[in-house]
């Protein structure tokens, strides 16, 4: 009988118990934000600086922010989807007669794609490729022109409406474990829009309020301006912080 107790005593110790039986948590979704800044690399002319002496690209450059999340299909792989605004601005070019000029472009994008991650040390490597649209946008360009003493300054605001661009984005990074649930994130993200103009709006607005519209058309005997395209090309470096659920 004592064996017996024995034995049963021993089955029981080695018995895992209820809390420990129960298979650690798997989680599979994922919410994100992230913060960015970088370069709006574009094919822009170069700006007068040093008072019309010298001409400089433009090295428009600015912040992102995004919000994104995923379902993983499979360990290693998930589907994701992220919103992002994206803007940047140019250096101020100065001419000659103390005239400048400046331009700056935002924009809101949509993409959905597939994230890759493999498990390294605290955390995991990771790469991301997504086509989505950036949504229709405008850019701004500003100056000042003319000289001083009797003639004074002059100044304008130009707006060029741009419509639905289609491309993508692609990033690169690293995701720091801090518990089972939540992350940091760095990574260098890439991206690319294509869009153009046609059928959109250039208005000048200049120094006493008087407004100049014009539409950019592709009917060869129309006088509006001709239409262009436009490529955006971004690349930013990113932090988030991620939660698992």
């Amino acid at each position: 009988m004592k064996v017996t107790l024995v034995v049963l005593a021993m089955l029981w110790v080695a018995a895992p118990t209820g809390a420990h039986a129960q298979p650690a948590p798997v989680h599979k979704g994922f919410a994100e934000v992230g913060l960015g800044w970088g370069y709006a690399m574009s094919n822009a002319q170069f700006l007068e600086v040093n008072n019309g002496t010298l001409l400089a690209p433009p090295h428009a450059s600015g912040p992102e922010l995004g919000v994104g999340g995923g379902y993983q299909l499979v360990p290693g792989i998930s589907i994701i989807g992220d919103f992002q605004h994206a803007s940047a601005t140019s250096i101020q070019g100065s001419g000659a007669n103390g005239s400048t000029a400046q331009y700056s472009t935002s924009y809101n994008s949509l993409t959905v794609g597939v994230r890759a991650a493999h498990s390294v040390g605290p955390g995991e490597l990771y790469a991301d490729f997504a086509l989505g649209i950036a949504f229709p946008f405008d850019t701004h360009a500003d100056g000042t022109f003319g000289g001083g003493g009797m003639g004074g300054m002059g100044t304008t605001h130009v707006t060029i409406g741009y419509n639905t661009g289609f491309g993508g984005r692609g990033e690169m990074g690293y995701h720091y474990a801090i518990n089972d649930r939540m992350y940091l994130g760095a990574g260098l993200r890439l991206e690319a829009f294509s869009t153009d103009n046609v059928g959109r709006t250039r208005v000048r607005v200049d120094q006493n309020g008087q407004t100049t519209t014009d539409t950019y058309t592709t009917d060869p005997n129309a006088q509006g301006p001709n239409p262009s395209a436009l490529s955006l090309q971004d690349l930013r470096l990113r932090v988030a912080f991620g939660y698992r659920f």
